[in-house]
């Protein structure tokens, strides 16, 4: 009879344990991954209204570019066990293009995100010794995304930013000797 109880109290625990946990990650796990659903959650945590312009998933991460009035921002989600999202990270500010070399499941990528009012059609980033180049989608905003290999950087080394006719837009921190 003692082991009868003691396993009725063994399973009620593991269930009130089971139970907590699963609901502890549904509450972090639970911004739906549309445009809406990123809108409402984190304009809520930014205390600010926002619009979300474009997303792009990569492997377990979910990155968009939204407006809060004029100002352009970018930011990272993470996708959970239920396919839904948790908050990660967001900024804004003044820049035109909203760069970082971002963690995935997978790896690391330069995510690039802005309004595209010169017409970008192509960015070519330098992290320490290589060169990327990320095609910039038509469109008012964007969101772009490429592999790097493994750095500690947080930013690029430098960039040129390049317009669809292939005239270069401007350069920052990358000599005019390279194109």
């Amino acid at each position: 009879m003692k082991n009868y109880r003691r396993g009725i109290m063994v399973v009620v625990f593991l269930l009130l344990v089971t139970f907590f946990v699963y609901r502890n990650y549904s509450q972090k796990y639970a911004i739906e991954g549309t445009l809406a659903g990123i809108d409402s959650a984190v304009g809520e945590s930014l205390k600010a209204e926002i619009k979300t312009h474009e997303i792009q998933v990569v492997d377990n991460k979910l990155f968009f570019v939204f407006t809060m009035g004029s100002t352009v921002g970018s930011g990272e989600l993470k996708r959970g066990l239920n396919n839904k999202y948790a908050f990660e990270s967001a900024g804004y500010g003044t820049n035109d293009i909203r760069e970082r070399i971002v963690e995935t499941s997978e790896g690391q990528y330069l995510f690039t995100a802005g309004r595209n009012d010169q017409n970008i059609g192509k960015i070519k980033a330098y992290i320490e010794d290589g060169q990327y180049e990320l095609n910039i989608p038509q469109g008012e905003y964007y969101v772009a995304l490429v592999p790097v290999q493994a750095t500690d950087l947080n930013f690029v080394s430098g960039l040129i930013v390049i317009d669809r006719e292939g005239n270069e837009i401007y350069r920052r921190n990358v000599p005019e000797s390279i194109s």
